[in-house]
């Protein structure tokens, strides 16, 4: 799988970096979101799945 930016997440579903983030603090999102070696948030393409999916 490929690692994706919160910056690319947000690109390809349409919500803002802010809606995001929100989501992961309020623990909202399906798994908690993986942090790489930098502490960046990395997403796959399971999670952008299922932040497009209505």
């Amino acid at each position: 799988m490929s690692a994706l930016s919160i910056g690319q997440v947000a690109e390809r579903t349409g919500l803002s970096v802010h809606t995001l983030r929100f989501y992961e603090r309020e623990g909202l999102l399906a798994q908690p979101v993986r942090r790489g070696a930098a502490g960046h948030r990395v997403y796959n393409e399971g999670d952008l799945d299922w932040l497009a999916d209505p």
